[in-house]
């Protein structure tokens, strides 16, 4: 039986927009959609980092690539 949620509070860092909390949603082993406005300011290309939030150990913070920008937030491939 997977514990698996599908969609977790996520930190997204980048020099343009600060410190962002979205939620993710189509999240899989390539990338994730990271929801938040204010992401939608990124370009594609730009690299940002993400740390999940609110697991019991903690989360690495993960370097990602904007792939898609939408007014709702942004696509990210993992690097």
């Amino acid at each position: 039986m997977s514990e698996h949620r599908k969609s977790f509070r996520i930190k997204i860092s980048h020099e343009t927009v600060g410190e962002c909390l979205g939620q993710t949603r189509n999240l899989s082993t390539t990338g994730v959609y990271v929801k938040h406005p204010a992401l939608s300011a990124l370009p594609r290309g730009a690299v940002v980092y993400g740390q999940v939030q609110d697991l019991p150990t903690g989360a690495p913070r993960v370097r990602m690539e904007v792939v898609q920008v939408d007014a709702e937030g942004i696509g990210l491939r993992y690097l």
